[in-house]
């Protein structure tokens, strides 16, 4: 079942323009990744707000540019990896899809007990070629204190982040949002207290998300009184860059006496992390690999 808009990125000011905005709406692409890897809830709530905040981060990078986050804690989800862009595009997976947890005192999906103590890592490629990897302690395992921590602690940033996902008893995903507020330099006291005043209304973004008609409705939902501009709009999607190829060039990879013993197999299956899709290589296939192996 999709939700009734489309997934959409989308990127404005607050106030006299010194607050910078990023919100997202992410429902179907939350709710692909969980059918994709067949995740309990409280493992598609930790898949998915941490695919949110891999395209909050990203929103202000170049389109060929990615970010990857890796939530390294040692809770029994064993790891959580998102990979995003500024295009709106976004794959990522848990270590174990199928660990379940009884809910958190506060009767919510405890994420923070799914994935433990550890670190947070960020690394971002650049489009020279470039790569940055920033490492932080997991303060909290809820994703969104650890995403405005990193961004305080590595960047200097002043942020506040909200990132959440409902997950029905069915383990549909009824809603997926992602909010990310930014402090320009120079922000006046009066935009912060005004921001410090609306982010203690705002109980749920899940609920927020389910219970929006639209896009358009869920900004304005969780803006409430705010005054704000939107000076641009993306659309989000679940998307994987593995294909046959790539997968093949794993497998030359190998070698030739790796290939040799598949090739006596006569069949060989991968599966891709990112989206679970299963590339199958006949005896032909894996012939043609051999003669390309060194």
């Amino acid at each position: 079942m999709s939700n009734k808009y489309a997934d959409e990125l989308w990127l404005g000011t607050l106030g006299n323009g010194e607050i910078r905005w990023v919100g997202i709406g992410m429902t179907n692409t939350v709710e692909e990744a969980a059918s994709r890897h067949q995740t309990t809830p409280v493992a598609t709530a930790a898949l998915g707000r941490l695919m949110g905040a891999s395209l909050l981060l990203a929103s202000s990078m170049k389109a060929e540019e990615a970010i990857t986050l890796r939530l390294l804690g040692d809770g029994p989800l064993g790891g959580v990896v998102a990979v995003g862009n500024a295009r709106g595009e976004v794959r990522g997976y848990v270590h174990e899809p199928q660990v379940d947890l009884p809910l958190n005192e506060k009767g919510k999906l405890d994420v923070a007990g799914a994935v433990g103590a550890g670190e947070f890592c960020v690394s971002r490629s650049l489009s020279n070629g470039e790569n940055y990897t920033g490492m932080v302690p997991i303060v909290s395992g809820e994703i969104a204190d650890d995403l405005v921590h990193y961004l305080l602690t590595s960047e200097q940033i002043p942020s506040a982040a909200l990132l959440g996902v409902l997950v029905e008893k069915d383990h549909h995903v009824a809603g997926a949002a992602g909010m990310l507020y930014q402090l320009l330099p120079g922000a006046s006291e009066e935009s912060i207290q005004m921001l410090e005043n609306r982010l203690s209304q705002i109980t749920g973004i899940s609920q927020i998300a389910a219970d929006s008609d639209s896009m358009e409705d869920l900004v304005r939902n969780l803006m409430g009184d705010m005054e704000y501009r939107v000076l641009e709009k993306r659309p989000v999607h679940f998307r994987c860059t593995c294909s046959k190829e790539r997968v093949g060039e794993t497998l030359i990879s190998v070698g030739k006496e790796g290939l040799e013993d598949l090739i006596e197999d006569q069949h060989a299956e991968l599966i891709c992390h990112f989206c679970n899709e299963h590339y199958n290589f006949d005896e032909a296939d894996l012939h043609e690999l051999y003669q390309q192996a060194k």
